[in-house]
């Protein structure tokens, strides 16, 4: 499976139609905690305020099972099984990157790729990764293959 939407190749302003967004990795961390904010005296409770009802933040400091999602982007399905290198990636760590020598886009969160694993689903880690990624405004009107 994979994506397919247009894609603006980091730091070029050049858009890629119809470009080929393909998970290669989900990591996944088992959170055992909510993560505190950070510490701020000047508030009553002692702690940054936060928005604890915006749920697409949650999975940056609730507990539970995350998962983190990196994602190389090619012209094509054709390039892509031609064995071409991606022309991009998306991801936090370049590490997470398949092919080393790509740049990651340079803000993660502007993508939505970390989210919730629901470890009693029937469905796979991977098809819950790709049903987060539609449901965001990034993806919600990408085509699958």
């Amino acid at each position: 499976m994979a994506l397919i939407r247009d894609f603006e190749i980091p730091e070029t302003g050049l858009v890629v139609p119809n470009a080929y967004h393909l998970i290669v990795n989900v990591t996944t961390e088992k959170r055992l905690n909510d993560i505190m904010p950070p510490v701020d005296s000047g508030r009553p409770n002692g702690y940054t305020a936060r928005d604890d009802d915006d749920e697409d933040q949650w999975v940056y400091w609730k507990k539970g099972y995350v998962g983190r999602i990196t994602i190389e982007v090619f012209s094509s399905k054709e390039a892509r099984e031609e064995g071409k290198k991606p022309l991009g990636a998306i991801g936090v760590n370049p590490t997470e990157v398949q092919s080393r020598d790509l740049d990651t886009v340079s803000n993660p969160k502007d993508f939505k790729i970390e989210f919730f694993i629901d470890p009693n689903s029937a469905d796979s880690v991977l098809t819950q990764a790709y049903a987060h990624l539609k449901k965001s405004e990034y993806y919600q009107d990408a085509l699958e293959d």
